[in-house]
């Protein structure tokens, strides 16, 4: 994850100084969610430290609960331009994969079932609404739409919208596929 001047954007983008490139969203030095993000790197850096780093860890991770209200694993893998625009209550559990680009809005819950203690993979550019709880080894894909409170518990293939208490699978958006190739096209450029 890039982090410059408080913006989180890859170097080689050229997106407006102070903008979250995806979507032209202003993401300021002191916005939630890169005060979140920013502690995330050092803790998640510390943890894998050793021992000793661990501890330093467990005063970050305490202070991003006291501060935002959210918990976020040292554990999570964490893609660019993650935005969190309502960060309480977002509670991002060990090893869930968060893609890059990705929206998370405020009382999400994304993590392990009971069971087999899988965590999801959370595809770039996906979005998930408030309330919403994301469990288990399942997939969300590249820019997904899970609805306001809704309970996920199988995969969402990219593009679709998952809504409801168990959710269920709506077809594409329109243009949702246009918007994921010329994205692909755009990321294949820059490598």
């Amino acid at each position: 994850m890039a982090v410059t001047d408080g913006t989180f954007a890859p170097a080689d983008l050229h997106a407006a100084p102070g903008t979250l490139p995806a979507r032209g969203l202003p993401v300021g030095r002191f916005s939630p969610s890169s005060g979140i993000l920013r502690a995330w790197q050092r803790m998640s850096g510390l943890w894998a430290s050793g021992p000793a780093g661990r501890v330093l860890a467990r005063v970050i991770r305490g202070h991003i609960r006291r501060a935002y209200g959210c918990y976020i694993a040292p554990t999570t893998h964490v893609g660019e331009a993650v935005y969190l625009p309502h960060p309480v209550g977002v509670v991002i559990g060990d090893n869930a994969v968060i893609g890059d680009g990705v929206t998370i809005y405020q009382h999400v819950t994304i993590g392990q079932d009971g069971a087999a203690g899988r965590c999801p993979r959370i595809g770039a550019g996906a979005t998930i609404f408030a309330g919403a709880t994301v469990i288990g080894g399942i997939e969300i894909g590249a820019g997904a739409v899970i609805g306001a409170n809704a309970v996920v518990k199988t995969s969402v293939p990219a593009g679709h919208i998952a809504v409801g208490v168990p959710a269920r699978i709506l077809p594409p958006r329109p243009f949702a596929h246009e918007a994921l190739q010329t994205e692909a096209l755009r990321t294949e450029a820059r490598r």
